[in-house]
């Protein structure tokens, strides 16, 4: 016999339900039928199996024990009951299509919550990236949930940061409870919420009153939708709401840092709404072409025109208005040679003028300025006058030498420097040296003398220039500070005139000589020399000889005897030659009987006797002229001597050749002052006692003349026996040429 017993979930004890019996295969119950709590029964032996009809959910936690009695009761264990509830869904929340989030926030309100289930339900977490009909690549991240159970329910919560690798994946959940995988009915779209980001803005440069136009690049944000703000940093001032800011007629106190602020409105799921925004800055410089502001000299700052003193020194001064700065410079432009004073790359400059002088300083000071706006360099000038006496202009210099000739034109001028300028014609006066004294210069037809209309300048011009006007001059100019002085010297630069009363007296002539007379003539402003042709009228070849300046009478010796001969002279400077004297002709006197007699022995006597002295004062002179030359070898007339002067003895017989100049050489006036020496002949043929000077002797034909061109004389004196000293120069020659 076997007992049933049941304590209900909700009750504190148990209690019989049924007592089973079996005779046989047969069972009987006590009571008669079985609780409404069985279905059914059966006694096989000593086995009794009874069948519950029906559990349900209030039956879990039953319990339930039986007991066998024969003689005593023995009960078995205590069987629980557990009632079996498979899980039939699971709820994803929140239930939308899309769960907006934002990026890298933490979220926790994504859940899973099953149907009730007996085992307890077991919820598992899966993302979809790529593959929404593909369950097997779904990343598990059941790791980052936490799961509770409540009344057979389980709710679990996902916990994770999105990241925008994660936007656009799906959410969703599995539950199971060992009766097979059921998934959520819902799979929810991550939209991870990013703010915009803006792109720096590189400054802006712009000219003025031209339009600014800068566009704000950014990348847009989740949600796209992106409102922008341009915000002018100083004032604080909202001055653009597009993209692109444009400022049409930007000015100067439209310089500086402008923002722009750009924003999207993010709204994760379960949240307020949050607004994200990004911003840069940008710095907007103004630039406008250079412009003057100023230019002045210290001390005078209104002023365009400034009066100083001469060796005054002041500073001048420009500053400029310009962005970016001026590339700057003061110019003296007081001779329009652009002088550059100063530069600098500023927008202020200035120069230290020193110690100002008249000549020099006095005129237009320019303040040049531009930069990359300009499209021309500008400029600005001050006038700098500079009180000073009449001066000598450095840029016009006077020339003090003026050579001409006669006849011509010469203009004498004087540019000066002064301020204030010579108030009147009057204080221009010229004046001319005449013997030792000073006469004012008058005009007339030949002379004139102008003054210039600013009264800087003077000239004195001649015209048809006659031998008197070959003077010095002197032109004095005065103003209210002082005077100046400046001497001029007209020179004439001509060949020389020929020479006047050219002649031979009939007293003079001789069987063997004649004396040739003749006044000089103009000597063209130079040292002058006489040249005598004379040749037999028969002849063709012409003999000269060369004579210095101061001689006006010599003998032509060692002619024949009753023979006609023709002679004619020029004179010669370094500029050129004369014209010919008029061909004279004349015949020498027949030769007379020669016998002794004692006055020409004396005669023969006294010439041998001047003939030695001449020979011995030439050795001298030429021994002399050697020491000087071995004692200094620099001597400028040194090398006159070598190669260039041929001196042949001087024979008793009266044949000589003179000192012989090479044409070629290349002055002349050193060559001349080294080599015009003089012979003189011992006696005539004719036994009287003349004098003969000469410096040359050639036999060339008319074109073959040799021009000499003398710089020093040669002074000696000779001394004849019965006639008078003859001298052709004056003692200070005579010891400079020595010296």
């Amino acid at each position: 016999m076997v007992k049933w017993w049941l304590k209900p979930v909700s009750g504190n004890n148990f209690e019989e339900v049924l007592i089973t019996s079996s005779v046989g295969i047969t069972c009987w119950f006590i009571p008669d039928t079985l609780p409404d709590v069985f279905a059914d029964c059966d006694c096989a032996g000593s086995t009794f199996n009874c069948t519950l009809k029906s559990v349900s959910r209030n039956n879990d936690g039953d319990k339930w024990k039986c007991a066998t009695f024969k003689h005593q009761e023995f009960f078995s264990q205590e069987l629980t009951i557990a009632v079996a509830e498979p899980v039939i869904n699971v709820t994803l929340t929140p239930d939308l299509p899309a769960i907006s989030v934002l990026q890298n926030v933490p979220i926790s309100f994504i859940k899973c919550e099953s149907s009730e289930g007996r085992p307890t339900p077991i919820i598992t977490w899966y993302m979809d990236k790529d593959t929404p009909s593909d369950y097997n690549d779904d990343a598990n991240v059941t790791e980052q949930s936490i799961s509770i159970v409540a009344g057979g329910r389980t709710t679990s919560t996902l916990t994770i940061t999105p990241l925008q690798e994660h936007h656009g994946a799906s959410i969703y959940c599995k539950v199971s409870n060992g009766y097979g995988l059921i998934i959520s009915d819902r799979k929810s779209r991550i939209d991870v919420l990013v703010p915009v980001v803006i792109r720096p803005i590189e400054n802006a440069t712009v000219l003025q009153n031209k339009a600014l136009s800068v566009t704000c690049l950014y990348t847009k944000g989740n949600p796209p939708k992106t409102s922008v703000t341009w915000i002018q940093v100083n004032t604080s001032r909202v001055v653009g709401v597009e993209q692109t800011l444009t400022i049409p007629n930007m000015q100067i106190t439209d310089e500086g840092y402008y923002k722009c602020r750009v924003n999207n409105t993010m709204e994760p799921t379960g949240c307020c709404a949050q607004t994200a925004y990004d911003e840069t800055m940008f710095y907007a410089d103004v630039q406008y072409p250079a412009s003057i502001q100023r230019f002045f000299v210290d001390g005078f700052e209104n002023a365009r025109s400034v009066t100083i003193n001469q060796s005054q020194s002041v500073v001048l001064s420009c500053e400029t208005y310009s962005d970016p700065v001026a590339h700057m410079f003061l110019i003296n432009n007081t001779r329009n040679q652009r002088d550059i004073l100063a530069e600098t790359h500023n927008n202020t400059i200035s120069a230290f003028l020193e110690n100002a002088r008249c000549e020099f300083d006095k005129g237009i000071y320019q303040c040049h300025w531009y930069n990359i706006h300009n499209a021309v360099q500008q400029a600005r000038e001050i006038e700098i006058i500079i009180r000073c006496a009449p001066r000598a202009s450095p840029f016009m210099p006077p020339v003090p030498k003026v050579w001409t000739k006669t006849n011509s034109s010469v203009i004498l001028t004087y540019t000066i420097v002064a301020y204030p300028p010579p108030r009147a014609s009057s204080a221009f006066i010229w004046r001319k040296q005449v013997n030792n004294e000073w006469f004012i210069v008058n005009d007339n037809t030949r002379i004139n003398t102008q003054i210039s209309q600013d009264r800087l300048q003077t000239n004195l011009s001649i015209v048809q220039v006659q031998i008197d006007d070959f003077a010095t001059y002197t032109v004095n100019v005065d103003n209210d500070i002082g005077s100046t002085e400046q001497t001029f010297v007209i020179q004439a630069n001509e060949e020389p005139a020929f020479p006047e009363h050219f002649g031979i007296p009939e007293n003079t002539i001789t069987d063997s000589s004649v004396i040739v007379e003749w006044t000089p003539g103009f000597n063209g402003g130079d040292d002058q020399w006489f040249v005598i042709g004379y040749k037999q009228y028969t002849g063709e070849k012409w003999t000269y000889k060369t004579i210095l300046e101061h001689i006006e009478r010599i003998s032509i010796e060692e002619l024949v005897a009753g023979t006609s001969y023709q002679f004619k002279m020029y004179a010669e400077n370094s500029i050129g030659k004369s014209a010919d004297t008029n061909v004279l002709t004349v015949t020498t006197r027949a030769k007379s009987d020669r016998g002794s007699s004692p006055s020409i022995g004396a005669a023969v006597g006294g010439a041998v006797g001047g003939t030695v002295v001449i020979v011995i004062v030439f050795g001298m002179f030429i021994l002399w002229k050697k020491s000087k030359r071995n004692e200094a070898g620099g001597s400028q007339y040194d090398d006159l001597f070598n190669g260039q002067v041929n001196v042949s003895a001087v024979s008793t017989s009266s044949e000589y050749e003179a000192y012989k100049v090479e044409s070629q050489h290349t002055n002349q006036y050193e060559t001349l002052a080294e080599t015009s020496f003089q012979e003189y002949s011992v006696l005539s043929p004719g036994g009287k006692h003349v004098n003969s000077v000469t410096n040359r002797v050639t036999q060339v034909t008319e074109t073959d003349r040799a021009i000499v061109n003398q710089k020093k004389r040669l002074c000696l004196f000779v001394i004849f026996r019965n006639i008078n000293i003859v001298s052709f120069c004056n003692w200070s020659d005579y010891i400079n040429l020595f010296l």
